[in-house]
């Protein structure tokens, strides 16, 4: 509650009654989720981390002057989400990892649908691209953190659902781009691949579950890729061989 009431002050101090600059005001709510997430791991307080980390995905969109400076936007985002990271890497908390995966890249989704602009492709893509490392990288952690009777879970929204928003949003952007989807699905499936491979080779068998769904995922982007760069005959032949290697 009082973390809440933080946000809250602070919001009201710039946006409704100008006490504060929006700047001050963001790096106020920028302090309280650091010492929310802080506070948090440090009492083992899953309710206190959902709410300084909602409240600090919220802060910017609180103090918003509708500039559409997307790279301010996002880079902060990008550090708010090392601090999940970092909480995942105490505790394996499935609610925040969630939390902090539907904040980001819906956000990320309704700047495409609305603010952005050919001129940004790149910048827009590359930190899409660098949210979605660092909730791979999260979803191995939380594999890594479970209790001993419970090893060998996975975030299934997490494994699955990650992959879904970030290759969904990238095809939009790259949708007018010759041969741009074939190339991006064949990526993501040579990642998850050699992700799996390297998380096998670990030798750990609660990593086994993990290992598994990567290698879907793998299999799955890899032919994706065929019918993007190929004809029907094409596809239908490959993806044929590709069912008796399977088999």
């Amino acid at each position: 509650g009082g973390i809440a009431g933080l946000y809250l002050v602070s919001f009201a101090a710039a946006r409704l009654y100008q006490l504060l600059p929006l700047s001050v005001a963001l790096a106020v709510m920028v302090a309280v989720a650091v010492l929310a997430a802080l506070l948090a791991v440090a009492q083992n307080a899953l309710a206190m981390a959902v709410i300084g980390t909602g409240g600090g995905f919220l802060a910017p969109l609180l103090v918003s002057t509708g500039s559409g400076n997307h790279i301010a936007l996002f880079s902060y985002y990008a550090i708010l989400n090392l601090g999940v990271f970092t909480v995942a890497w105490f505790r394996a908390w499935r609610v925040l990892n969630l939390l902090g995966l539907l904040f980001t890249f819906g956000i990320v989704g309704v700047f495409r649908g609305s603010g952005y602009a050919p001129e940004k492709l790149l910048s827009t893509d590359g930190f899409l691209l660098l949210f979605f490392l660092m909730y791979v990288a999260v979803s191995v952690l939380f594999a890594l953190r479970q209790k001993p009777d419970l090893k060998g879970a996975v975030s299934a929204s997490l494994v699955f659902g990650l992959p879904v928003a970030a290759f969904g949003i990238h095809a939009s952007l790259w949708s007018g781009t010759e041969y741009a989807l074939a190339w991006s699905a064949l990526g993501f499936g040579a990642f998850y691949i050699a992700l799996a491979t390297l998380l096998w080779n670990r030798q750990r068998e609660h990593l086994r579950l993990l290992c598994e769904a990567f290698a879907a995922l793998g299999v799955i982007f890899s032919s994706l890729a065929i019918p993007l760069a190929f004809d029907e005959q094409a596809t239908a032949a490959m993806w044929a061989v590709e069912g008796a290697g399977l088999m």
